[in-house]
Protein backbone atom coordinates (compact mmCIF):
# COMPACT_ATOMS: atom_id res chain seq x y z
CA UNK A 1 0.00 0.00 0.00
CA UNK A 2 2.56 2.27 0.81
CA UNK A 3 4.29 1.62 -2.85
CA UNK A 4 1.21 2.48 -4.36
CA UNK A 5 0.98 5.71 -2.53
CA UNK A 6 4.08 6.44 -2.81
CA UNK A 7 3.67 6.17 -6.55
CA UNK A 8 0.43 7.75 -6.68
CA UNK A 9 2.16 10.78 -5.04
CA UNK A 10 4.65 10.77 -8.11
CA UNK A 11 2.49 10.44 -10.77
CA UNK A 12 0.29 13.21 -9.27
CA UNK A 13 3.29 15.76 -8.51
CA UNK A 14 4.15 14.92 -11.94
CA UNK A 15 0.95 15.97 -13.39
CA UNK A 16 0.12 18.75 -11.45
CA UNK A 17 2.34 21.07 -12.90
CA UNK A 18 0.88 20.63 -16.34
CA UNK A 19 -2.78 20.59 -15.06
CA UNK A 20 -2.30 24.21 -13.60
CA UNK A 21 -0.11 25.48 -16.80
CA UNK A 22 -3.36 24.40 -18.88
CA UNK A 23 -5.80 26.19 -16.50
CA UNK A 24 -3.66 29.18 -16.67
CA UNK A 25 -3.94 28.98 -20.35
CA UNK A 26 -7.26 28.76 -20.05
CA UNK A 27 -7.70 31.86 -17.61
CA UNK A 28 -5.37 33.74 -20.01
CA UNK A 29 -7.21 33.26 -23.58
CA UNK A 30 -11.11 33.94 -21.12
CA UNK A 31 -9.42 37.18 -20.68
CA UNK A 32 -9.42 38.31 -23.90
CA UNK A 33 -12.24 40.54 -24.78
CA UNK A 34 -13.10 41.32 -28.04
CA UNK A 35 -15.61 44.11 -29.07
CA UNK A 36 -16.90 45.04 -32.32
CA UNK A 37 -17.38 48.35 -33.44
CA UNK A 38 -19.58 49.67 -36.89
CA UNK A 39 -18.35 52.69 -38.20
CA UNK A 40 -18.56 55.25 -41.28
CA UNK A 41 -14.74 54.64 -42.14
CA UNK A 42 -14.96 58.23 -44.07
CA UNK A 43 -15.80 60.39 -41.40
CA UNK A 44 -12.84 62.39 -40.49
CA UNK A 45 -12.20 64.08 -37.48
CA UNK A 46 -14.05 61.77 -36.06
CA UNK A 47 -13.08 58.26 -37.47
CA UNK A 48 -11.48 57.71 -40.82
CA UNK A 49 -8.77 55.25 -42.47
CA UNK A 50 -5.49 56.35 -42.75
CA UNK A 51 -2.78 53.73 -43.74
CA UNK A 52 -4.36 51.12 -43.30
CA UNK A 53 -5.60 51.84 -39.36
CA UNK A 54 -8.81 53.59 -38.02
CA UNK A 55 -7.78 56.95 -36.29
CA UNK A 56 -9.56 60.07 -35.32
CA UNK A 57 -11.25 62.14 -31.97
CA UNK A 58 -13.74 58.99 -31.77
CA UNK A 59 -10.76 56.52 -32.55
CA UNK A 60 -8.64 57.76 -29.99
CA UNK A 61 -11.67 57.79 -26.92
CA UNK A 62 -12.70 54.25 -27.98
CA UNK A 63 -8.94 52.75 -28.12
CA UNK A 64 -8.54 54.58 -24.97
CA UNK A 65 -11.55 53.19 -23.20
CA UNK A 66 -10.18 49.68 -24.47
CA UNK A 67 -7.31 50.14 -23.12
CA UNK A 68 -8.29 50.72 -19.74
CA UNK A 69 -11.18 48.63 -20.02
CA UNK A 70 -9.10 45.38 -21.30
CA UNK A 71 -10.68 45.17 -24.70
CA UNK A 72 -9.57 44.24 -28.09
CA UNK A 73 -11.16 46.59 -30.77
CA UNK A 74 -12.14 45.36 -33.67
CA UNK A 75 -13.83 47.88 -36.55
CA UNK A 76 -16.48 47.00 -39.11
CA UNK A 77 -17.11 49.84 -42.03
CA UNK A 78 -20.00 50.96 -43.33
CA UNK A 79 -22.74 53.21 -45.00
CA UNK A 80 -23.75 55.72 -41.43
CA UNK A 81 -27.31 54.12 -42.34
CA UNK A 82 -26.42 50.72 -41.62
CA UNK A 83 -23.64 51.54 -39.00
CA UNK A 84 -27.18 52.14 -36.79
CA UNK A 85 -29.33 49.41 -38.26
CA UNK A 86 -25.90 47.45 -37.29
CA UNK A 87 -25.81 47.88 -33.81
CA UNK A 88 -29.66 47.53 -33.57
CA UNK A 89 -29.23 43.85 -34.97
CA UNK A 90 -26.22 43.08 -32.87
CA UNK A 91 -23.78 43.09 -36.05
CA UNK A 92 -21.51 44.75 -33.92
CA UNK A 93 -21.25 46.24 -30.72
CA UNK A 94 -20.77 49.46 -30.82
CA UNK A 95 -22.30 51.83 -33.05
CA UNK A 96 -19.68 55.03 -33.47
CA UNK A 97 -19.98 57.72 -36.15
CA UNK A 98 -20.26 61.39 -34.86
CA UNK A 99 -24.17 59.80 -33.84
CA UNK A 100 -26.32 62.58 -32.72
CA UNK A 101 -28.90 61.30 -29.71
CA UNK A 102 -32.30 61.84 -31.12
CA UNK A 103 -35.27 60.42 -30.00
CA UNK A 104 -36.46 57.85 -32.60
CA UNK A 105 -32.69 56.71 -32.38
CA UNK A 106 -33.11 56.07 -28.53
CA UNK A 107 -36.46 54.50 -28.82
CA UNK A 108 -34.41 51.74 -30.43
CA UNK A 109 -30.66 51.85 -29.36
CA UNK A 110 -29.28 52.92 -25.83
CA UNK A 111 -26.83 55.82 -25.74
CA UNK A 112 -23.81 56.37 -23.66
CA UNK A 113 -22.92 59.92 -22.29
CA UNK A 114 -22.68 62.92 -25.31
CA UNK A 115 -18.86 63.35 -24.98
CA UNK A 116 -19.23 66.47 -27.82
CA UNK A 117 -21.47 68.76 -28.56
CA UNK A 118 -22.29 69.39 -32.23
CA UNK A 119 -24.08 71.85 -34.24
CA UNK A 120 -24.87 71.64 -38.16
CA UNK A 121 -24.02 73.83 -40.86
CA UNK A 122 -24.21 74.66 -44.67
CA UNK A 123 -21.08 74.02 -46.66
CA UNK A 124 -20.92 76.31 -49.72
CA UNK A 125 -18.67 77.36 -52.70
CA UNK A 126 -16.74 80.51 -51.82
CA UNK A 127 -18.50 82.41 -55.47
CA UNK A 128 -21.88 80.59 -54.05
CA UNK A 129 -25.21 81.01 -52.32
CA UNK A 130 -24.65 83.30 -49.51
CA UNK A 131 -27.64 83.06 -47.45
CA UNK A 132 -30.35 80.29 -46.57
CA UNK A 133 -32.91 82.48 -48.46
CA UNK A 134 -31.02 81.46 -51.70
CA UNK A 135 -31.37 78.11 -51.28
CA UNK A 136 -34.67 77.94 -53.09
CA UNK A 137 -34.60 75.76 -56.66
CA UNK A 138 -30.82 74.60 -55.96
CA UNK A 139 -29.24 70.90 -54.31
CA UNK A 140 -28.06 70.27 -51.82
CA UNK A 141 -26.20 66.78 -50.21
CA UNK A 142 -26.32 65.15 -46.80
CA UNK A 143 -25.64 61.75 -45.62
CA UNK A 144 -28.37 59.73 -45.79
CA UNK A 145 -30.26 58.67 -42.22
CA UNK A 146 -28.55 61.88 -40.69
CA UNK A 147 -29.87 64.58 -38.64
CA UNK A 148 -28.60 66.75 -41.78
CA UNK A 149 -30.68 65.14 -44.21
CA UNK A 150 -33.56 65.48 -41.35
CA UNK A 151 -32.68 69.12 -41.09
CA UNK A 152 -32.86 69.33 -45.20
CA UNK A 153 -36.48 67.80 -45.05
CA UNK A 154 -37.69 70.11 -42.71
CA UNK A 155 -36.33 73.26 -43.80
CA UNK A 156 -38.00 72.20 -47.09
CA UNK A 157 -41.34 74.89 -46.09
CA UNK A 158 -38.81 77.96 -44.96
CA UNK A 159 -36.36 77.59 -47.60
CA UNK A 160 -37.63 75.22 -50.39
CA UNK A 161 -38.38 73.95 -53.09
CA UNK A 162 -35.18 72.28 -53.73
CA UNK A 163 -33.58 69.41 -54.07
CA UNK A 164 -31.92 66.76 -52.02
CA UNK A 165 -29.62 64.51 -52.66
CA UNK A 166 -28.38 61.86 -50.25
CA UNK A 167 -25.28 59.88 -49.89
CA UNK A 168 -23.45 57.21 -48.34
CA UNK A 169 -20.54 59.03 -47.29
CA UNK A 170 -20.55 62.63 -47.09
CA UNK A 171 -17.22 63.53 -48.41
CA UNK A 172 -18.54 62.54 -51.69
CA UNK A 173 -21.31 65.07 -51.55
CA UNK A 174 -18.56 67.86 -50.55
CA UNK A 175 -16.93 66.27 -53.93
CA UNK A 176 -19.66 67.05 -55.72
CA UNK A 177 -19.93 70.47 -54.43
CA UNK A 178 -16.50 70.99 -55.64
CA UNK A 179 -17.22 69.87 -58.98
CA UNK A 180 -20.43 72.52 -59.08
CA UNK A 181 -22.99 69.19 -59.50
CA UNK A 182 -24.66 70.71 -55.76
CA UNK A 183 -25.12 74.01 -54.16
CA UNK A 184 -24.37 73.05 -50.64
CA UNK A 185 -23.82 70.34 -48.16
CA UNK A 186 -25.60 70.15 -45.01
CA UNK A 187 -22.92 68.79 -42.48
CA UNK A 188 -21.60 69.08 -38.76
CA UNK A 189 -19.87 72.14 -38.64
CA UNK A 190 -16.56 70.34 -36.97
CA UNK A 191 -16.72 68.30 -39.89
CA UNK A 192 -16.84 70.89 -42.27
CA UNK A 193 -14.31 72.61 -40.89
CA UNK A 194 -11.60 70.18 -40.70
CA UNK A 195 -12.51 68.91 -44.42
CA UNK A 196 -12.04 73.09 -45.46
CA UNK A 197 -8.46 73.15 -43.26
CA UNK A 198 -7.47 69.54 -44.43
CA UNK A 199 -8.60 70.95 -48.18
CA UNK A 200 -7.50 74.54 -48.71
CA UNK A 201 -7.53 74.95 -52.52
CA UNK A 202 -11.19 73.35 -52.45
CA UNK A 203 -12.62 76.93 -52.62
CA UNK A 204 -15.34 75.56 -49.95
CA UNK A 205 -16.35 77.69 -47.02
CA UNK A 206 -18.46 77.14 -43.63
CA UNK A 207 -20.41 80.54 -43.13
CA UNK A 208 -24.25 79.46 -42.41
CA UNK A 209 -24.53 77.80 -39.57
CA UNK A 210 -27.91 76.72 -38.34
CA UNK A 211 -29.01 78.82 -35.30
CA UNK A 212 -29.45 77.80 -32.22
CA UNK A 213 -28.69 74.53 -32.61
CA UNK A 214 -26.94 71.88 -30.82
CA UNK A 215 -27.11 68.18 -29.89
CA UNK A 216 -25.40 65.58 -27.58
CA UNK A 217 -22.89 63.13 -30.09
CA UNK A 218 -22.47 59.86 -27.84
CA UNK A 219 -21.72 55.98 -28.85
CA UNK A 220 -25.12 54.04 -29.07
CA UNK A 221 -25.23 50.33 -28.26
CA UNK A 222 -27.80 47.41 -28.30
CA UNK A 223 -30.85 48.16 -26.13
CA UNK A 224 -29.97 46.80 -23.04
CA UNK A 225 -26.22 46.22 -23.59
CA UNK A 226 -23.91 45.90 -20.45
CA UNK A 227 -21.33 47.46 -22.39
CA UNK A 228 -23.19 50.78 -22.13
CA UNK A 229 -22.57 51.34 -18.73
CA UNK A 230 -19.09 49.90 -19.02
CA UNK A 231 -17.91 52.75 -21.28
CA UNK A 232 -19.59 55.46 -19.54
CA UNK A 233 -17.30 54.57 -16.41
CA UNK A 234 -14.10 54.86 -18.06
CA UNK A 235 -15.54 57.88 -20.16
CA UNK A 236 -16.42 60.10 -16.53
CA UNK A 237 -13.15 58.87 -15.34
CA UNK A 238 -11.21 60.53 -18.80
CA UNK A 239 -13.49 63.69 -18.45
CA UNK A 240 -12.44 63.71 -14.53
CA UNK A 241 -8.38 63.10 -15.64
CA UNK A 242 -8.35 65.47 -18.93
CA UNK A 243 -8.02 62.88 -21.45
CA UNK A 244 -10.87 64.06 -23.17
CA UNK A 245 -9.73 67.49 -23.32
CA UNK A 246 -6.40 66.48 -24.57
CA UNK A 247 -8.11 64.38 -27.40
CA UNK A 248 -9.80 67.45 -28.32
CA UNK A 249 -7.24 69.52 -27.85
CA UNK A 250 -4.99 67.36 -30.32
CA UNK A 251 -7.96 67.20 -33.23
CA UNK A 252 -9.20 70.77 -33.13
CA UNK A 253 -6.13 72.83 -31.81
CA UNK A 254 -8.21 74.63 -28.85
CA UNK A 255 -9.86 73.50 -25.30
CA UNK A 256 -13.19 72.41 -25.23
CA UNK A 257 -16.07 74.87 -24.16
CA UNK A 258 -16.09 74.93 -20.09
CA UNK A 259 -20.12 73.83 -20.11
CA UNK A 260 -19.30 71.24 -22.93
CA UNK A 261 -19.66 67.43 -22.55
CA UNK A 262 -16.40 66.70 -23.62
CA UNK A 263 -15.01 67.91 -20.04
CA UNK A 264 -18.66 67.80 -18.31
CA UNK A 265 -20.72 64.37 -17.13
CA UNK A 266 -24.35 64.21 -18.22
CA UNK A 267 -26.85 61.87 -19.31
CA UNK A 268 -27.63 62.05 -23.37
CA UNK A 269 -29.87 64.89 -24.16
CA UNK A 270 -32.25 65.59 -27.39
CA UNK A 271 -31.59 68.30 -30.02
CA UNK A 272 -31.52 71.50 -28.01
CA UNK A 273 -32.16 70.33 -24.77
CA UNK A 274 -28.13 70.68 -23.70
CA UNK A 275 -27.71 70.85 -20.06
CA UNK A 276 -26.68 73.95 -18.26
CA UNK A 277 -23.76 73.52 -15.78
Amino acid sequence: MKKKAVLFLVILLAVLPTLFAGGQKDAAEGDMKKITVGVNSENPPWIFAEDGKMTGFEADILEEFARRAGYEVEYKSAPFSTVLTGVQSGQWDIAMSSIWVKAERAAVMDFADPYYDSGIGLMTRKDGIQSFKEMKGKKFGSDTGSMNETWLIEAQDKYGPYTINSYDYWVDAALDLEAGRIDGVVVDDPIALYYIKQHPDSGLVMKLYIPDFKAGQALAFQKGSPLREEFNKYQDEMKKDGTLAEIHRKWFGVDPPADSSTVNIWPPYMPNEKPTK
